[in-house]
C-alpha cells in the first residue's frame, strides 16, 4: 500500500502543471460558494446588528398607525404603571452629497440612556477632559450632531467639521462608536423637531414595560404597539425575498461548481488509468489502487478547498459591497463589513472541496475499478455504445425532467420547492448532452471539414467518441451559458415590464421631493394647485403598516388626478376603477393580492387612529414599487381614518391645453427650489428608477460571470483529459505525417466544437430557464408578474462567451501540444 501511494504522489510532482490545473478547478468551485455565502452572511449580520443597536434594550414601541405622535403623550405614559422606562425618538433620513440616505436619530440623551446605554456610555458618560463645553453645544446648537466614527472616517470629518445634507449643514460635535453596519447621526430631539419641522411631535416612543397585556388594554386603541420580537419578525420579513435570492445564488454557485469539481476529479482519475493498470499488472490489489486514488483525491480536495476558501474570502469582500449597495437601494443605507478571516471559513472550504471531490470522483473511480488491467494499460477507452448509451441517459433525463415539473407545479407551497425544481431541471437537461452531441455531430463535421479539413473532421470524431469525458464539460458549460441566458432574459424582461409600468403610472411632467428624506409642506401643495396651467397635483404619501402581522404599505393619492392623467396597468378593468376609490374604497397591488390571497370584492381590515377600519377592494393593479404589497386609497380617505396630512412627494401634471407648458414647468421648478425641495422631470425620475433597478441586479450579474469562469475551467480540464488519454494516438498522427500545427488545430477545433454544442443547447435551455425564473421563481418570491420580452442581447453575449471561452480554454492544451508533440512516439508494451 505504501509503495502504491508513493507511486501516485510522485506523479503529482512530476506533472506540476496538471496538478495546478486540478487545484485551480477545485478552488474556483469552492470560491464561488464561499464568496457568495460570506457576502450574504455579512449583509444579513450587519442588518441584524443595526436593528439590535437601534432598538437597544427596549421591549416595545408605540406609534401612530400613520404619521407622528403628539409629544403630550409622554406625560401620560410616564404615569402608566406598566412603563418602567421610555424614550421619545425622531427617526428620519437625510441625504448626503453622494446621494446616500443616512439615518438621523433625534433622542433625549437623559431618557435614552436606559434604552440605548451604548450611546450614552460612548459619548455622554465618557467625555474627554477639557472639552466638556462641547457637550452643551449638542443641546444649544440646532445644527450640532454626533456622527458615528465609521461614517466620519468615510466622509473625512472630525470634531468641529461641517458637512452638507439635504436638510442643510450640520456641525460635528464629536464622534461615537457604532457597532452596527448602518451609518448613524445623533441629534438632540428638540433640535430634530426644528430641523424636520415637527414642532410638538415625535415619530415614536421606545418603551421598557413590565406588563404587556395591561399596557395593550389601555393603549391599543388608536396606536400601534409592537414588541421587540414582532419588530424583528417585521424587519426579517422585509428582507425575506432578498435573502432567498442570495441563498439561491449561493446554490447556483454550488451547482455549477460541482460540475467543475466533478470534471476535475474525473481528470485526476482518467489521467492515471494507465498507471493504475501497470500497478495492477505488477500485483497491486484493487483496494490498494482505490485507496491510493482516494488519498490523492482527498489531498486535492484539502489543498483546493483551502485555496478556494482564501479565494472565496477575497471574493466576498467584493460581493459584500455589491450586496450592501443593493440593500441600501431597496431598504435602508447599510455599509456591511466583510466577514473576518476565520478558521471556520477554511474548514468549510476544505469540507466542500473534499465532499465535492469524492462525489465527483465516484463515477470514474467505479469505472476504473471495473476495467481490466490490460484495458487500463491501453489508456483511453472510447465511448462505446454510442447512440444506445446516449439514449439511456436521455431516458433518465426525461424521468428527471418529469420530477422537476412536479416540483415546479407545487412551488406554490414554498419558493424553495421552485428552486429545487429549477436545479433538478438543469440536471435533467444535462443528461441530454450525449444525445445532442450525436445529433449535431454530422452538421458539425460538415462545418469543421470545410473550415479545417481533416483536423476538423477528426476533432468532431474525438468529441463524439470521447463523450464519457467531453459530455460533463459540455454540460457544465451549457449550464453556465443557460444561466447567463436565463438570468439575462429575466432581467431584460423585468426591465421591459418596469418601463411599461413607469410609462403607464408615472406620467407627470414634474415630481417634487421623490428622494424620501424631505416631506413636502402642505401649503406648497395648495400653492401649486392654484397655479395657472396646472392641470392637477397628486399628493403622494406612503406609510408602512402591518396586515395580518406582516409588513405592507398604504399609499395615499389623489384618485381624480390619477384617473385623468394616468393609465394604470389593471389586472381587470380600466380607469373606471377609480370611481369607487373616490368614495372610500381601495385598490391593491398584485403583490398584495398574491401575498395575502385577497381578491377583488374582498375587504381589507386596517388599524386606524380610531380603531379598525374595513376597506372594500375595488380592483387589483400591476405594481413594482415593493414586493411587500400596497394598499392604495384616496388622500381624503387616508386623512379621515389616519389623521395624517404628511405629503412625501408631489406629481405635477400640466394642463394639456395650456399654451406655454415650458413656462409652467420652469415656474414650478423655481418655486420648489426656493423651498429647498428637489425636483425631477419625468425622464429624470424614470432614469433614477432604472438606475436603482440596475444596481439591484449587480450581484446577479456577478454570479453570471462567476458561472462562466467556472465553466471555462471545465472546458480546459476536458481538453487536458483528452490530451493525456490520447498521447499514443498523437504518436500515430505523427507517423501518418501530421504536423504540430495540425494537431494544435485539431485541439482548437475540439474546444470550439464543445463550446458550440454547449451554446446550441443553452439557447433552448436558457429560454426555458428564463420562463421558469419569470413565471415561477419571481412570482413566488416577489408576488408580481413579469412580462416575458424577447431580446437578442443575452443570446449574443452567450455566443461570444462560448467562442471566447472555448478558444481561451484551448490555449493551454495547445501549448502542451507544441511542447510535447515532437517527443511523442508510438509505443507498444
Amino acid at each position: 500500500m505504501k509503495i502504491v501511494a508513493k507511486a501516485f504522489l510522485r506523479y503529482l510532482l512530476k506533472r506540476r502543471s496538471l496538478s495546478i490545473l486540478q487545484l485551480l478547478g477545485i478552488a474556483c468551485g469552492v470560491a464561488a460558494v464561499i464568496g457568495m455565502g460570506l457576502s450574504a452572511q455579512s449583509a444579513l449580520s450587519s442588518f441584524s446588528k443595526a436593528v439590535e443597536f437601534l432598538r437597544g434594550s427596549s421591549t416595545h414601541l408605540i406609534e401612530r398607525p400613520a404619521g407622528p405622535i403628539d409629544e403630550g403623550l409622554l406625560a401620560k405614559l410616564v404615569q402608566d404603571p406598566s412603563v418602567d422606562f421610555l424614550a421619545p425618538v425622531i427617526d428620519r433620513r437625510v441625504r448626503l452629497k453622494d446621494s446616500d440616505a443616512v439615518r438621523v436619530l433625534g433622542i433625549d440623551p437623559f431618557l435614552d440612556r436606559n434604552i440605548r446605554p451604548e450611546i450614552y456610555r460612548a459619548y455622554f458618560a465618557e467625555r474627554r477632559r477639557g472639552v466638556k463645553e462641547d457637550l452643551f453645544s449638542f443641546f444649544t446648537d440646532e445644527r450640532s450632531v454626533l456622527i458615528d466614527s465609521n461614517l466620519a472616517a468615510q466622509l473625512k470629518l472630525q470634531p468641529g467639521s461641517r458637512f452638507e445634507t439635504s436638510q442643510g449643514a450640520f456641525n460635528v460635535t464629536d464622534t461615537f462608536t457604532n457597532p452596527s453596519g448602518e451609518p448613524l447621526i445623533l441629534v438632540d430631539i428638540l433640535n430634530a423637531q426644528k430641523i424636520f419641522d415637527l414642532k410638538g411631535s415625535i415619530d415614536r416612543i421606545d418603551l421598557i414595560i413590565n406588563d404587556e397585556a395591561a399596557f395593550r388594554s389601555r393603549w391599543e386603541h388608536g396606536f400601534r404597539i409592537e414588541s421587540k420580537r414582532q419588530r424583528q419578525e417585521t424587519l426579517a420579513a422585509l428582507l425575506y425575498a432578498f435573502k432567498l435570492n442570495l441563498q439561491a445564488l449561493s446554490l447556483l454557485a454550488l451547482f455549477v461548481g460541482t460540475f467543475l469539481i466533478y470534471n476535475t476529479a474525473m481528470f485526476a482519475v482518467v489521467s492515471r488509468r494507465r498507471d493504475a493498470g501497470v500497478l495492477r499488472s505488477l500485483g497491486a490489489q484493487r483496494h490498494e489502487v482505490v485507496a491510493a486514488f482516494l488519498a490523492e483525491i482527498l489531498l486535492f480536495g484539502i489543498l483546493g478547498g483551502a485555496l478556494g476558501a482564501v479565494f472565496g474570502h477575497i471574493l466576498s469582500r467584493f460581493l459584500t459591497e455589491i450586496v450592501g449597495s443593493t440593500i441600501s437601494t431597496l431598504y435602508f443605507f447599510l455599509k456591511p463589513s466583510p466577514q473576518p478571516w476565520s478558521l471556520l471559513t477554511l474548514a468549510a472550504g476544505i469540507a466542500l472541496g473534499c465532499i465535492a471531490s469524492l462525489l465527483g470522483a465516484a463515477a470514474p473511480l467505479i469505472e476504473l475499478i471495473l476495467i481490466e488491467p490490460v484495458k487500463a494499460i491501453r489508456g483511453r477507452v472510447a465511448y462505446k455504445g454510442g447512440t444506445k448509451k446516449a439514449g439511456k441517459f436521455a431516458l433518465t433525463g426525461i424521468v428527471v425532467l418529469c420530477t422537476a415539473a412536479v416540483f415546479l407545479v407545487f412551488s406554490f407551497y414554498h419558493v424553495y420547492v421552485g428552486y429545487a425544481g429549477t436545479f433538478i431541471f438543469l440536471l435533467g437537461v444535462s443528461l441530454f448532452t450525449g444525445l445532442t452531441v450525436m445529433f449535431v455531430a454530422p452538421a458539425l463535421r460538415w462545418l469543421f471539414s470545410r473550415a479545417g479539413g481533416v483536423q476538423g473532421k477528426l476533432a468532431v470524431a474525438n468529441i463524439r467518441k470521447n463523450m464519457g469525458r467531453t459530455a460533463v464539460a459540455i454540460a457544465a458549460f451549457m449550464v453556465a451559458l443557460s444561466m447567463s441566458i436565463g438570468l439575462g432574459s429575466m432581467i431584460e424582461s423585468f426591465r421591459y415590464s418596469l418601463i411599461w409600468w413607469m410609462n403607464s403610472q408615472l406620467k407627470g411632467e414634474l415630481y417634487v421631493s421623490t428622494k424620501g428624506d424631505i416631506d413636502v409642506p402642505e401649503d406648497f401643495y395648495e400653492e401649486l394647485k392654484g397655479m395657472p396651467g396646472i392641470g392637477g397635483v397628486d399628493a403622494y404619501r406612503n406609510v408602512q403598516v402591518t396586515y395580518r402581522g406582516i409588513p405592507t404599505y398604504i399609499t395615499a393619492i389623489n384618485a381624480s388626478i390619477l384617473q385623468r392623467f394616468t393609465q394604470f396597468g389593471w389586472v381587470n378593468g380600466g380607469n373606471e376603477n377609480w370611481e369607487p376609490v373616490k368614495q372610500g374604497s381601495v385598490i391593491i397591488s398584485e403583490s398584495f393580492s398574491r401575498r395575502f390571497n385577497v381578491k377583488k370584492g374582498d375587504a381589507v381590515t386596517i388599524e386606524g387612529t380610531e380603531g379598525t377600519v374595513q376597506f372594500p377592494v375595488t380592483a387589483i393593479f400591476y405594481d413594482y414599487t415593493t414586493e411587500h404589497g400596497l394598499i392604495m386609497m384616496d388622500r381624503s380617505t387616508f386623512i379621515r381614518h389616519f389623521k395624517d396630512r404628511t405629503i412625501n412627494s408631489l406629481g405635477v401634471f400640466v394642463d394639456p391645453g395650456y399654451p406655454d407648458r415650458e413656462k409652467v414647468i420652469a415656474e414650478v421648478k423655481r418655486r420648489a427650489q426656493g423651498r429647498n425641495l428637489p425636483v425631477a422631470t419625468r425622464s429624470e425620475l424614470h432614469s433614477t428608477i432604472l438606475s436603482v433597478f440596475d444596481n439591484t441586479f449587480a450581484v446577479t450579474r456577478s454570479m453570471r460571470v462567476l458561472a462562466i469562469i467556472i465553466a471555462f475551467f471545465g472546458i480546459a480540464g476536458a481538453l487536458m483529459t483528452l490530451f493525456v488519454e490520447r498521447r499514443r494516438e498523437f504518436g500515430i498522427y505523427r507517423a501518418l505525417g501530421f504536423s504540430v500545427r495540425q494537431i494544435a488545430g485539431m485541439t482548437l477545433f475540439e474546444g470550439i466544437g464543445m463550446g458550440l454544442v454547449s451554446f446550441l443547447m443553452s439557447t433552448g435551455v436558457g429560454t426555458a430557464l428564463a420562463l421558469i425564473l419569470i413565471k415561477v421563481i419571481n412570482l413566488r418570491s416577489f408576488n408580481w408578474t413579469i412580462f416575458y420580452h424577447f431580446t437578442f442581447d443575452p443570446y449574443l453575449i452567450a455566443a461570444i462567451t462560448a467562442i471566447a471561452a472555448s478558444i481561451g480554454a484551448s490555449i493551454y492544451p495547445i501549448w502542451k501540444v507544441y511542447r510535447t508533440y515532437p517527443q511523442i512516439q508510438i509505443r507498444e508494451e
